[in-house]
């Protein structure tokens, strides 16, 4: 599994994850994806991919385009690498 971070305005967030289908149509290697409010106005969001090369399949397919038309996002994803370990009550 492979770990990132996401933290952003709420509205920004909003737009970005409908934008990029994330939650409505999740990509078939995203595991999980949890957003809480940070504080100030900020939500932070975790998502657990089946592996590095997911996310970059999921940049093309999905972010490059907007990214094309609208230019870069303002707040950008942290990479946190590969698992040490994990738990998911079933």
């Amino acid at each position: 599994m492979f770990i990132e971070t996401v933290t952003a305005p709420r509205e920004v967030w909003e737009q970005w994850s409908t934008r990029l289908r994330l939650l409505s149509e999740p990509p078939a290697a995203l595991v999980a994806a949890v957003a809480w409010d940070a504080g100030d106005g900020m939500v932070t969001s975790v998502h657990v991919w089946d592996n590095p090369s997911a996310v970059a399949d999921f940049f093309v397919d999905r972010v490059q385009p907007l990214i094309e038309a609208e230019g870069p996002a303002d707040y950008k994803p942290v990479r946190h690498g590969k698992a040490v370990a994990t738990y998911f009550r079933a």
